[in-house]
Parts: C-alpha cells; sequence; structure tokens
C-alpha cells in the first residue's frame, strides 16, 4: 500500500507538470488541450513507475527475480505518442499547423517518464524549458530581424490565363518575393487560381497586408483573392 501511495504521489506530480505544459496550448487556442498533456503525461508515469516495482506485480505475488530496465517501455512510449502526434498535424494549402502542439505532446510523455523514473527535479526543468520554448522565445524572436511569409491566393476571371512573372513583379514592388516552388496554379469550371508563398524582408504587419489586399482588390483581371500570414506552429 506504502508503494502505491508514492506511485499516485508521483503520478499527480507527473499531472500538475503535464497540465503546466499543457495549459500554454490551451491559452493559444492550439490543437490539444491540457487535458491531453495531463493524459499523456500521467500515463507515462504510470507506465514507467510500474516497470520500476517487478515484486509489486500480480499483487504481489511470487514472480521469480525481475531485473526492472525503464528503457525498455520507454521506446513504447515515445513511439506511441509519436503517432498521437502525427494526427494533430493539419495542413491547409501552403500552411502547416500543429506542429509545437505535436511535438510539446511528444515531449510531455518524457516528463513523464522522468518523473515515473524518480528524476523530478530534472522533469520540472523540462517542463520549464517547454514553457521556455512555446512562450520566451516566440516572444524574442518577435523583436529580432526576421523574414515574414505571407500566403497569397488569387482567383482570375473566366478565361484571364494568368503570367506568373506579371505576379511576381507585383510582390516585388511591394517587398515581397516568391521562393522557387512555392508556386502552385490551379485550373477549375475555366478559372486559373494561383497560391503562393510571398516572403517580406522584415515583418509583415497587418496594415501591410491591408495596403496588399486593397490594391489586389482594384487589379482588373483578379475575381477574388486571399491574403493570410503564413503559420508552421
Amino acid at each position: 500500500m506504502v508503494i502505491q501511495l508514492w506511485m499516485l504521489a508521483n503520478m499527480l506530480v507527473a499531472l500538475l507538470l503535464g497540465w503546466t505544459v499543457g495549459y500554454e496550448r490551451y491559452f493559444k487556442g492550439r490543437a490539444a488541450g491540457s487535458q491531453v498533456y495531463c493524459l499523456v503525461c500521467v500515463t507515462s508515469c504510470a507506465v514507467t513507475l510500474l516497470v520500476g516495482y517487478p515484486e509489486q506485480w500480480y499483487w504481489g505475488r511470487e514472480t521469480g527475480h525481475i531485473d526492472a530496465d525503464p528503457t525498455k517501455v520507454v521506446p513504447a512510449i515515445l513511439t506511441g505518442i509519436g503517432f498521437l502526434g502525427a494526427g494533430l498535424i493539419v495542413r491547409t494549402g501552403v500552411n502547416v499547423r500543429g506542429l509545437t502542439t505535436a511535438a510539446s505532446i511528444w515531449g510531455a510523455a518524457a516528463i513523464g517518464i522522468l518523473v515515473g523514473s524518480g528524476f523530478v527535479v530534472a522533469a520540472a526543468g523540462l517542463a520549464a524549458l517547454f514553457v521556455a520554448c512555446t512562450a520566451v522565445i516566440p516572444w524574442l524572436e518577435h523583436h529580432l530581424p526576421a523574414r515574414s511569409p505571407i500566403v497569397v491566393t488569387l482567383r482570375f476571371r473566366e478565361g484571364y490565363k494568368p503570367q506568373p512573372d506579371e505576379i511576381h513583379r507585383f510582390l516585388v514592388r511591394r517587398g515581397l518575393s516568391i521562393p522557387p516552388g512555392s508556386l502552385v496554379v490551379s485550373y477549375e469550371a475555366g478559372r486559373f487560381e494561383l497560391e503562393c508563398t510571398a516572403m517580406g524582408e522584415s515583418v509583415v504587419t497587418p496594415e501591410a497586408i491591408g495596403r496588399i489586399a486593397a490594391e489586389l482588390n482594384d487589379v482588373p483581371d483578379v475575381e477574388g483573392f486571399t491574403v493570410a500570414p503564413s503559420t508552421s506552429a
């Protein structure tokens, strides 16, 4: 009973640390809520603790001497969580969302493994590093020089054949450029649609996106358009 209470205390620590990481994702409205992190972290901790107490297996029944080796269960945990994270990654056009959430869920399993193995201080440090990676680093990068990508989708009037060179010159005059291989041209129901990622030499502000949208509205051959920041979160 004492050992099981000790295991319960460790799982509670894993839950709190998992929530610490998950709440940051929940606060920002990302793909997975804090409940997922808590479940992953607690489950990883429980499985690791189970491996550490072979003498308690099957209600303490004699099973002979068994060498407990947490490294045998760790790969299975991380592989399983990897599949869970892959299901959170969503691609819409050139935008990719869920990468950070998938990576942090996979890492939350490591927090549970550390707690279950007795490395509580290391687990707390890892949770703090997770929060730093997802909260502090983006804030720091926002104040550093960077090239900002935006997604531009143009839908042309029926019968018009767009010239990619003209689109490229239009964007260059506004401080944007099209990276090689990012241009996608599609055709449906007699209309062409062009989609590309445009890179700004500096951070593209909402005001700059608004100006580009206003100018696209005056282009006679463009029937519809979408201009939005590119995300790989």
